[in-house]
């Protein structure tokens, strides 16, 4: 039975035409001052409108924007977290429960994990625990995941090495995930061989900052052709000059197979 509630779920996130998810991330307002999320309600309206299968939010932010989602797309809980008062974002600790996520009427939960730190042991004994709930009640495991930052390398951002993408998408799998967060390295080729050694879907991060919607599109149509099954996106979609309108030309790549001039000119009308 839980595991026919994990497959109901995955199917509210994933498109059912063409198996695709594309997730906004809007938790980043707990990290810093985001003034497009102070009223987030008109905003997320627009995106649903525009295509998008779910969100990807903290507790208090699920509860303020329930209606404009009710129905009409998922929402997936972010369980761990650190302040914006917190320098050292590799060290998140778990705020929210499998059963939290329920109560709330979320279809996945969302927790950060960074592998090779310090906190390692405990944060692997915490996924492990995780894991089983997720398992017990039937809701998808959807974790971020990144390997050490090795130099030159920043949490988050990258770049990191094909192998350690490899080793970090696979202990991922291993663990428990249902589904993938992690970052994509804009390479399409190299990047096929670290989706070929999950077990389960990638979803792409968004990365570093981008300077034009064309950077973005290309960004997602590689990662597309590299095997991705989507996209988990916050600031290069909430900060676009029209947030809606680069929904829409992401979902165009993601479901229709639209060339990025194709998904330009969505953007630009």
């Amino acid at each position: 039975m839980t595991e026919l509630g994990k497959r109901l779920r995955m199917g509210r996130i994933f498109d059912a035409q063409s198996g695709t998810a594309l997730v906004v991330a809007m938790d980043h307002g707990i990290g810093g001052y985001v003034q497009v999320l102070e009223d987030p309600r008109p905003m997320v309206r627009s995106l649903v409108e525009a295509g998008a299968n779910a969100f990807l939010v903290t507790n208090g932010f699920a509860k303020c924007i329930g209606d404009e989602i009710r129905g009409r797309a998922s929402l997936i809980l972010r369980v761990s977290c650190c302040s914006g008062f917190n320098s050292r974002v590799t060290e998140q600790i778990v705020v929210s429960t499998v059963e939290e996520a329920l109560r709330l009427g979320a279809d996945a939960v969302a927790p950060n994990f960074f592998f090779g730190t310090e906190n390692e042991p405990r944060d692997l004994q915490l996924w492990g625990q995780l894991a089983d709930e997720c398992d017990k009640w039937g809701v998808p495991l959807f974790p971020e995941v990144h390997p050490p930052a090795g130099e030159g390398a920043q949490p988050y951002a990258g770049p990191y090495t094909v192998d350690a993408m490899r080793l970090c998408v696979r202990i991922a799998s291993e663990m428990g995930a249902d589904f993938i967060k992690t970052w994509f390295n804009g390479d399409s080729k190299s990047y096929s061989q670290v989706v070929r050694n999950s077990l389960v879907p990638i979803l792409i991060a968004g990365g570093p900052k981008a300077d034009t919607g064309r950077e973005v599109l290309e960004m997602v149509k590689s990662a597309m052709d590299a095997g991705v099954r989507g996209v988990s996106i916050g600031r290069k979609i909430v900060l676009a000059e029209n947030p809606a309108a680069m929904t829409r030309a992401i979902a165009m790549i993601m479901r229709r197979k639209a060339s990025v001039e194709e998904a330009l000119d969505e953007l630009r009308s």
